[in-house]
Formats: C-alpha cells, structure tokens, sequence
C-alpha cells in the first residue's frame, strides 16, 4: 500500500482561506452596518472574539489531516498564509462594497468620527490638534481612497492574524503533548 503525497501547506491555506475569507467579509460587514442597527455591533464583537476559536478548528483539522505530526512552524507558518489568503478574499469584498455598494463608505465614516470628537470633551491640545489635522486633510479631500483602505487592512490582517496564530498553534501544540501523555 504507498502512501498518499501530502499536499502543499500553501494549497491547504488557499483552502482555508476561502472560508476565512468569507468570514472576515461577514466580519467588515457587521462593521459596517454597526451604524445602522445595533445588533450589527454586537455581532461584530462576537466576531471579532471568535476569531482564535476559527483558526483553531482550522488549525485541528490540518493536524488531523496530517496525522497529527505538525510542528509549532508549521501551524504558525499555516496561521499566516490563512490569514493572508482571507486577506485577499476578503479585501475584494471590501472593495466591492467602498467603491460599488456604498461609493462614500470611506468620506461617512470620516464624518461620523468626527462628528463623535466634535461632542467628545477633549481636554488635550496635541489630541484637538490632531482633530484639527484629521478636519482639514477631511475637508481638503486627503482620505484614502477604497484600494488603500484595502491594502491597509490586508497589513494589518496578516500581521494581527500572524499574532493570533503564534498563541494558537501554541496552544494546539501543548494540548496535543498533554493529551499524548496521559
């Protein structure tokens, strides 16, 4: 009987990703209609708080799939190409939804920030000075357009993703010695 070839780590990733992808979407989603509705709120939340217990269903499954035999590397190295894979499924929701769907998505959000600083009581005169530079650049049209908003959310997708793996694929790692040594 020969054994199976295991597939890529970067094919099980674009496999996983997709599914991470769409719910990162959901995730931006529920953010986004937070104004409207506050359940939306709370369900991004949950979300958001959801997230680790996601990559560790993944994570399990790609250890069951590998007979159980992944190292900590491994499971991180999984973490980032997953979180950079929804990155990308994602992003392009979102970039449908900023330029297409709500073509002043970015300018309202804006608005509303400064909206909430305008009531707020900032005592800070390097924080009202930072509200003046926000208004100005605001009022002068300097705000980033759908594609960067998108660029800047997958940096920072990978990068907290790639966070949220370490302390996963930790925890998945011990768990699995302690489970074999009992």
């Amino acid at each position: 009987m020969s054994e199976q070839p295991r597939k890529p780590l970067t094919l099980y990733a674009m496999q996983y990703g997709v599914y991470m992808g769409v719910y990162l979407l959901i995730v931006f989603l529920f953010s986004a209609w937070s104004r409207y509705a506050a359940i939306f709120n709370t369900l991004t939340v949950f979300s958001i708080i959801a997230i680790p217990a996601v990559v560790y269903l993944i994570m399990s499954h790609f250890m069951r799939s590998e007979y159980g035999s992944s190292r900590f590397v491994v499971l991180w190295l999984l973490g980032i190409y997953l979180f950079f894979f929804a990155s990308l499924i994602s992003g392009l929701g979102e970039y449908l939804y900023c330029t297409f769907i709500v073509p002043d998505f970015i300018s309202s959000q804006i608005e509303a920030m400064l909206q909430i600083l305008d009531t707020a009581e900032i005592r800070s005169a390097e924080m009202q000075e930072i509200v003046d530079i926000v208004r100005t650049s605001y009022e002068q049209g300097y705000y980033p357009t759908p594609i960067e908003m998108v660029y800047q959310m997958i940096w920072a997708k990978v990068f907290l993703g790639s966070i949220v793996s370490i302390f996963v694929a930790l925890f998945i790692r011990i768990y699995s010695r302690f489970r074999t040594n009992r």
